[in-house]
């Protein structure tokens, strides 16, 4: 076995002429690189000259620079990728704005298929500078919009000097035949079939081409099936460490496809298997060629989320991360007022946020004699640089940022080697991004922050590691290498070949006609056949895969696996043994553990009615709410949550019986004018709830809400009107209840006063409600009871009022039947065993149970005790509970 990825031996006779050898892509000129380094040092050689094998497309350009040099052609800008798609933008956008006829919903994708477009077209060597394809173009609405682009683009480079790397290659066929007298001769290596336009400039400039020979190799070829691409990762890392492990001068090759999901599981695996995930992380035997994007790496992504600070918005889970960031100078991150702050934040309901509201809070929220955050420093120092509002060219803009990172402490300290090298590439981004000043104008704060966000995606985090003799490369990357092993990774029908994708701002007919790339299927199928036969002459043994479920949709082989021999390989467990070891030696210890300390009998415990609720439906939830201070943390919704809707129907109902005042006042009302009270209290309502959400919801949505509440209040009054006589006494009346050492606070949504002085406690819900809520020894919702309690002989009946569309009513019991739903008959409360003959009965014995409640979360009782199933549905903290856990060990049927 070799431990050589490529035989320099084939290219030794070509090395002694003076060659220039070219290949296809820069990890095959460095591969023949090295091994020609390596040959060079064993054959005991101190010094030898520089091995010449270039890419093809480092090589063009840098023929075309000798000749700017020398003065055989004109000096221009060369653009670079980004400034290019930047110049295309803007022709797309200046080309919007002069039609309404044509439409894109995605312009940056729209931007990066013209260049796509303009390089097949100058690639393959098509003559359209003159116009003479312009009636072909014209057949099609795509392809005509493209043509006004493509005049519009070119016009821009001619008149600012500028041009791409394919207009390089293109200048190179202006040079005087005497030019190739200075150039060595070229062999192609492993460069399969070249475009038009390299065929042609090699020719042109070149004194003799030559093709290196082939391997030669005739690979073994095995097949295996796994059932999706989970196990097939799964096995293709085992694999790889055993290979490893049986003889570590194996080569070993693993293909992936493009997709940044399957490459991040895939390295998780590999670490997973050799051991690298923890202290070792940097200890993993194999290299990958493709990177990550830029922005998605930890120490750019928290680079870029600081500077969108000082946009317009921002949202909570962004903060969230940046308060947990290791690379920014946040001393007080982790501490309680940071948790309050963030939890204040979750408690909003809305995932984006106003950076002004972001900073008041940062300011503003307080715990004890400690009150705002480094955050709300840092976030009020970016609002008053001046400088930020200026519109400016991207190389200044590169200084400000620089400003803003330094206000945080970016990128902190302690970075490890491949966060530095995060850094070098930050910094070669920032470079990039100054050259955008030949193609821009000044920009604003969020136009330059959108560009710099984008160069960065276009970026690859790409870490520089020892060479290993694992390689992790892409379909095009293995080509011409050479393993003693090579797996390629999900060699599906739907996959191998890909199906046709012709570019559609070209004519298909065009396309078709000069057999550019994706045009056809014939062309995919040739193409895919080609690389795989290049893994076969290059390697001694090549597995193929494939998954035969796909996102959950059968698949199968590809047909260009007919000739590789069917290979099972058993599947391997869903978690690793040493994970099933350590879970088998494990051993779970049960404490009973559901008494809390008593609280001090010479302390007055406050608070509200939700204390003695969540002590009836759990324990344990009043106690961690009330003495631990726990919550859940707040979810958010894209419109309005269940709690935000009903606080707006409350305020419509307070303010609507605000004007109503009684029955009466109801019954007087004839259609127009009731609807014209419900219309102001909607109004008045939606005014209170728009101050609260800001802007984040549209006017649609405040009107479709406003129609929603209307038609909800005009059902409701219609049961309203079938009581008898009543007058509203109270709205959100405030009351206070003693039981113990609990000094209860509680805010009734209405009372109603009969006409011989009773009263009617009302409590507005718009879910369902049922009487037998109140009844038992743990009543789930005794919030209504402790109104009662409260002025037990005043209190007439009381009554949830069920506010839902189709199912308005009220579910109440009392000694009169005050409306309709308002029962009299006892017989519910002695079905639950609570053996009372009348009203009166029923409020003491409604007294000594919430008494009792109130004792219980006195005396430190928090025992994980749900009343129910559906308690645990909203509660939030089976975190801290573990009753998931905990109940198949107890047995519980919770």
């Amino acid at each position: 076995m070799s431990d050589r990825l490529y035989d320099i031996a084939l290219l030794e006779p070509f090395i002694a002429r003076g060659c220039t050898l070219i290949t296809p892509n820069q990890r095959l000129a460095r591969r023949i690189r090295t091994e020609w380094d390596r040959q060079q040092a064993e054959q005991g050689n101190l010094t030898w000259p520089r091995l010449p094998v270039y890419p093809l497309a480092s090589w063009l350009l840098d023929r075309w620079q000798q000749a700017v040099a020398s003065g055989e052609l004109p000096p221009q800008l060369l653009l670079e990728s980004g400034p290019i798609l930047q110049v295309w933008r803007h022709v797309i956008k200046e080309s919007a704005a002069r039609t309404d006829s044509y439409h894109l919903l995605r312009a940056d994708d729209a931007a990066e298929l013209a260049e796509q477009a303009r390089q097949n077209l100058c690639l393959w060597r098509v003559e359209w500078r003159q116009g003479a394809l312009r009636e072909e173009f014209e057949q099609e609405t795509d392809s005509r919009i493209y043509w006004s682009w493509l005049e519009a683009f070119e016009q821009t480079l001619r008149d600012s000097g500028q041009v791409t790397a394919t207009d390089c290659a293109e200048a190179l066929l202006t040079l005087p035949e005497k030019a190739r007298e200075s150039v060595a001769p070229v062999v192609l290596v492993e460069c399969g079939e070249l475009t038009p336009l390299h065929r042609a400039v090699l020719e042109h400039t070149c004194p003799s081409i030559e093709s290196a020979p082939l391997p030669s190799r005739r690979a073994e070829r095995l097949l295996h099936e796994f059932r999706d691409r989970r196990e097939e990762l799964q096995a293709v890392s085992h694999w790889a460490v055993q290979r490893v492990r049986q003889d570590p001068h194996q080569t070993i090759g693993i293909v992936t496809g493009d997709s940044a999901s399957e490459q991040v599981a895939l390295e998780y695996l590999l670490r997973r298997e050799f051991g690298c995930l923890g202290d070792n992380y940097d200890a993993l035997p194999v290299n990958f060629s493709s990177g990550i994007p830029l922005s998605q790496t930890p120490l750019v992504r928290d680079a870029l989320a600081v500077l969108s600070l000082a946009l317009r918005h921002t949202n909570v889970g962004q903060v969230s991360r940046l308060l947990k960031s290791r690379f920014l100078d946040l001393p007080d991150a982790g501490g309680s007022l940071a948790q309050l702050f963030l939890a204040r934040l979750y408690d909003l309901g809305r995932e984006q946020l106003d950076v002004s509201e972001l900073r008041f809070h940062a300011c503003e929220t307080r715990l004890a004699e400690h009150r705002g955050l480094r955050l709300g420093e840092n976030l009020l120092a970016m609002y008053r640089m001046a400088e930020l509002k200026q519109p400016a060219l991207p190389s200044v803009w590169v200084s400000r940022y620089r400003t803003i990172l330094g206000l945080w402490g970016w990128p902190g300290k302690g970075l490890d080697s491949l966060e530095y090298q995060q850094m070098e590439s930050w910094g070669r981004i920032l470079d990039t991004f100054r050259g955008f000043d030949a193609v821009c104008g000044p920009l604003a704060y969020s136009d330059a922050l959108s560009l710099l966000r984008d160069t960065c995606l276009r970026g690859v985090s790409h870490p520089q590691t020892v060479d290993a003799g694992v390689q992790v490369l892409g379909p095009l990357e293995a080509a011409g290498l050479s393993f003693d092993h090579l797996w390629v990774i999900g060699v599906q029908a739907s996959a191998w070949p890909a199906a046709a994708r012709p570019n559609p701002f070209l004519p298909i007919r065009l396309q078709v006609r000069h057999a550019m790339p994706r045009a056809t299927a014939e062309h995919e199928w040739e193409f895919a056949r080609g690389r795989m036969a290049q893994y076969l002459r290059s390697c001694s043994t090549v597995h193929a895969s494939y998954s035969a479920f796909v996102d959950g949709v059968a698949d199968r082989a590809s047909p260009l696996l007919q000739e590789f021999a069917d290979t099972p390989i058993e599947a391997l467990p869903a978690v690793t043994g040493g994970w099933l070891a350590a879970q088998q030696r494990g051993r779970l210890t049960c404490e009973d553990d559901s008494h809390a300390p008593p609280l001090d009998p010479m302390v007055v415990v406050r608070g509200g009615s939700s204390l003695l609720e969540a002590q009836s439906n759990c324990p344990f939830s009043a106690f961690a709410r009330q003495r631990l201070s726990a919550a859940p943390i707040g979810t958010s919704s894209i419109g309005l949550s269940a709690a935000d809707r009903g606080t707006l129907l409350h305020e419509a109902l307070y303010v609507l019986w605000g004007e109503l005042e009684d029955h009466q006042g109801l019954a007087a009302l004839h259609a127009a004018a009731q609807d014209a009270a419900i219309s102001r209290a909607v109004e008045a309502a939606v005014r209170g709830g728009r101050r609260k959400m800001g802007p984040a919801l549209s006017e649609s949505f405040w009107a479709l809400e406003s129609e929603r509440m209307a038609t909800l209040l005009q059902e409701w009054l219609a049961i309203e009107r079938q009581r008898g006589a009543f007058k509203v006494a109270a709205r959100e009346h405030l009351l206070e209840l003693k039981l113990d050492r609990l000094q209860l606070k509680l805010r009734v949504d209405r009372i109603d006063e009969l006409p011989d002085g009773g009263r009617v406690i009302i409590d507005y819900k718009s879910s369902k409600s049922k009487i037998s809520d109140w009844m038992g020894e743990r009543p789930a919702r005794p919030q209504l009871l402790l109104y009662g309690v409260a002025e037990p002989e005043s209190t007439a009946a009381l009554s949830f009022a069920q506010l839902r569309p189709g199912e308005c009513r009220y579910v109440g019991l009392g000694r009169v039947e005050a409306a309709k739903g308002i029962k009299t008959d006892l017989g519910a409360a002695q079905k639950a065993g609570m053996l009372v003959e009348n009203w009166e009965e029923l409020n003491a014995r409604w007294r000594e149970i919430l008494a009792a409640l109130a004792d219980d979360f006195l005396s430190g009782n928090a025992a994980v005790d749900p009343l129910s199933a559906s308690t645990c549905t909203w509660c939030g903290l089976q975190p801290l509970c573990r009753i998931e856990r905990a109940a198949p060990v107890l047995g519980e049927g919770v």
